[in-house]
């Protein structure tokens, strides 16, 4: 659970009544419990104590059947359970019994649904893409349909967030969902009936050769598929005559560690340090490449950014600080704590800071978070917006490593690349980001697909496409009107400034709609800086 998720969970909670009635208690409940519950209640048998009933059991027991009023004792549990664990670190966090599922399938794999991708539109539900061979494109599922009803449910108007909606579409396999849907150009309601399936979850975005020689991978997380989809990706790319290879870790906010080894492995001679980590009760256990990597040999280049966190920053701390590769981008979240999950009876779970890791060298990368929580994520949004250099990263003898190549790395604070492309200053991003933000584009290359469809699926492939493609003036026109009827506001300048940006945006959009998910990376790349100079790197050392 992210922290923000997690915020808002609580927060839903705190309603005023709830704070007149409960806080005392709540306070109570921690303080009485203090530093022995923190001691034993995650250790083995913690739940043992005291005579066999530990003090928050005891103290729960005794609220619920001697409170003056009455009392919603999960709900009680859950507050103390987050009241004890917040002060601990930011990673640290509960999943409750509703919010499981949409925290841990993501990196499972596969989930049971009806198999699209979908965007909150101005409260409508849109269908931005039906998987392929998922049920909802068996039953005539189009991209650009709006579900107005789920199983007697009306969606449409009713101001949901993407969990709820995902609540109400997930179910167990070959069980069915009713469906009343509205499409373009049809004065009715569609109605279909969809029977739910195993729908996979892929971590591999895109993998496609650029050209004769280099190849590019696109991961999204590291999740239980990770290896198996990356190393299918990896043999077709060498059979392809991959000599080059770009991975793509940007927005990569981790997952596995075990994925980010083995993915580590592959570029690594064997023996090689890729992690350890340490903890209070944990021992140190390292980490070495153990095989013949696949690409041990060629040039390697690992895109990262403020995004990119925990698993992403395992890979790209193995391969710098082995001085295997160059780590291309801007400065990564700074995450390298360890995280272990206990399971409760409940469905509900915990997950619990249990270790460091640290880089080959032998530094952490994890930022400061001795201000809190708000303060530490806080921090990184602030990071994002504002532009920084590499001589801003805090830098001390004591966070200070060098590689077995002599190269300095610094700890404490991310991966810090070797190559840094900090974002345009000249340029603002506002008029773009509200665009792409208000699913202004994406709403408008849904339908554009719908109109041009016979045109647009003669390409061949995406990469006739992605040359031959052109877009007219008119389609930049109508993006810009939309926008300023919905009160995005910006300077000509700017204006005028975005359009190259948004078109190859919109591009890709169609792209993806006819040819794929990859081929909405391969059309993006075309305007893509940090990928663009990677390639103009690797173009300069082959001279």
């Amino acid at each position: 659970m992210t922290a923000k998720s997690l915020k808002n969970t609580v927060n839903s909670m705190n309603s005023s009544w709830w704070n007149k009635i409960y806080t005392p208690v709540i306070i109570a409940l921690v303080f009485v419990v203090g530093m022995s519950v923190g001691r034993h209640f995650l250790s083995e048998g913690s739940n043992s104590y005291n005579g066999g009933v530990s003090k928050v059991d005891r103290i729960l027991n005794y609220i619920e059947r001697d409170y003056v009023d009455s009392v919603d004792l999960v709900d009680m549990e859950k507050q103390a359970i987050n009241e004890l664990i917040k002060e601990l670190d930011p990673h640290s966090s509960y999943i409750t019994p509703e919010n499981y599922h949409y925290v841990v399938d993501p990196l499972l794999g596969n989930f049971d649904g009806i198999g699209i991708q979908f965007r909150m539109i101005r409260d409508s539900l849109t269908v931005m893409l039906p998987l392929e061979g998922g049920p909802s494109l068996k039953a005539g599922i189009r991209a650009g349909d709006k579900i107005v009803i789920a199983d007697g449910d009306t969606i449409a108007g009713m101001k949901m967030n993407s969990d709820d909606v995902i609540k109400r579409l997930k179910g167990p396999r070959g069980s069915e969902v009713d469906l009343f849907v509205r499409r373009s150009h049809v004065d009715s309601l569609l109605p279909f009936t969809i029977i739910r399936d195993k729908i996979p979850t892929y971590s591999l975005d895109a993998s496609f050769m650029v050209n004769d020689s280099l190849g590019y991978i696109k991961i999204s997380k590291f999740s239980a598929t990770t290896i198996e989809e990356f190393d299918d990706a990896m043999v077709g790319l060498l059979r392809l005559g991959m000599e080059a290879l770009i991975l793509d870790l940007r927005g990569n906010s981790g997952g596995y560690l075990r994925a980010a080894i083995a993915m580590s492995d592959t570029f690594l001679e064997d023996k090689a340090l890729i992690v350890y980590t340490k903890g209070k009760n944990r021992p140190e256990k390292r980490y070495l490449a153990n095989k013949n990597g696949a690409f041990e040999k060629g040039a390697l280049f690992i895109l990262i950014d403020d995004n990119s966190a925990s698993a992403s920053e395992i890979v790209a701390g193995a391969i710098q600080d082995n001085d295997r590769g160059t780590i291309v981008g801007r400065r990564s979240f700074g995450k390298g704590l360890v995280q272990e999950q206990m399971d409760f009876e409940d469905g509900s779970a915990l997950r619990l800071t249990v270790a460091r890791y640290y880089t080959p060298t032998g530094r952490s990368i994890q930022r400061p978070y001795d201000e809190g929580t708000e303060a530490y994520y806080t921090d990184h949004y602030h990071r994002m917006l504002d532009v920084e250099k590499s001589d801003s990263i805090p830098k001390s003898d004591t966070v200070k490593f060098v590689t077995p190549q002599g190269k300095v790395v610094y700890g404490g604070g991310g991966i810090m690349p070797d190559v840094e492309i900090p974002f345009d200053t000249n340029f603002n991003y506002y008029f773009y980001n509200r665009v792409i933000r208000n699913s202004i584009l994406a709403e408008q290359a849904i339908d554009y697909y719908n109109q041009h469809r016979k045109q647009i699926d003669a390409f061949e492939n995406m990469e006739t496409f992605a040359k031959d493609f052109k877009l007219g003036s008119s389609v930049y026109k109508k993006l810009v009107a939309t926008a300023k009827s919905q009160d995005i506001i910006a300077k000509e300048e700017n204006i005028d400034r975005s359009e190259e940006m948004l078109l190859n945006t919109f591009n890709a959009e169609l792209a993806r709609l006819a040819f794929g998910e990859k081929a909405y990376f391969y059309v993006y790349l075309q305007e893509d800086e940090m990928y663009e100079k990677t390639v103009e790197l690797l173009d300069t050392s082959s001279h």
